[in-house]
């Protein structure tokens, strides 16, 4: 059974706001302020026959399980832009986005990521043969249909909860592979950044590479608590945190002698 959201947490939160404006025959205007009606059993097949019209593709799947059990909105709301697409477009860009697996799996990583609209067009540019989207296009789509930057106001209880209920599905669960298994996952930045290609300046390498071989110190200084001697008595560790200071595998890649054969790109240190 899916798990219950908040309306808030709904990523395409946005689109069903629209939705239900058009349903509770409002006058549409960018910015003004709304009020929420009730959320009963007519504006659900509604927003379920609205849903039902985008092509068949996982977020669909996701977003008709999330009507099923999201809550009722409480309070006022906003919309900055109504329209589902641009005048005289004879395609609705946000649904060709959602209906091309690789194009929706890493539009929707890169944005769990925090990268923005425009990083990931270029990112998209970077790996398509014949790229027809714009930025624009990329743009509506995160607003609509995949809201989740934290910098926009989806809090981390927001991540948890979403992934939690598409978690308790066994179908949702085997459905959004690529993202659970990618940006979902418990890869660190690193790794991260080299499942989406995303390019690093100097401050972020360092920065990861330091954070990195901290997280090594700690880890094998945390295993290593649990060595047993033949007597069933735990070893001293304080051998293990004096030889890691001076691990020559261990200094900084900032602090190594320079060395021509050294990339300095540290996605490839340490592969």
């Amino acid at each position: 059974m899916s798990a219950p959201l908040l309306w808030d947490q709904n990523p395409a939160r946005k689109y069903f706001d629209i939705l239900l404006a058009t349903y509770w025959d409002y006058s549409l205007v960018m910015h003004k302020t709304y009020r929420y009606k009730s959320l009963g059993r007519a504006e659900r097949a509604y927003i379920k026959t609205e849903i039902e019209k985008l092509p068949l593709s996982p977020l669909r799947e996701l977003l008709l399980s999330i009507l099923k059990s999201v809550q009722a909105p409480m309070g006022s709301f906003k919309i900055k832009n109504f329209k589902l697409k641009d005048d005289g477009d004879k395609l609705i860009h946000t649904h060709e986005i959602m209906a091309d697996l690789h194009v929706f799996f890493r539009v929707a990583g890169l944005s769990w990521l925090n990268t923005t609209s425009v990083e990931i067009f270029t990112n998209l540019n970077n790996h398509s043969i014949n790229m027809t989207l714009k930025e624009k296009h990329i743009s509506r789509f995160l607003y609509q249909y995949w809201n989740v930057r934290t910098q926009l106001g989806y809090s981390a209880k927001s991540r948890a909860a979403l992934i939690y209920h598409l978690r308790a599905s066994d179908s949702l669960r085997r459905t959004f592979k690529p993202i659970v298994e990618g940006a979902w996952s418990d890869m660190n930045p690193m790794e991260l950044a080299k499942v989406y290609d995303i390019p690093l300046h100097h401050g972020q390498l360092r920065a990861l590479n330091s954070q990195t071989i901290q997280n090594g110190r700690l880890a094998l200084f945390a295993d290593s608590k649990e060595i047993k001697t033949t007597d069933s008595e735990h070893t001293s560790t304080k051998f293990l945190e004096s030889t890691l200071k001076v691990q020559r595998d261990l200094i900084d890649h900032e602090d190594r002698e320079v060395d021509e054969s050294d990339s300095g790109d540290l996605l490839s240190f340490g592969g």
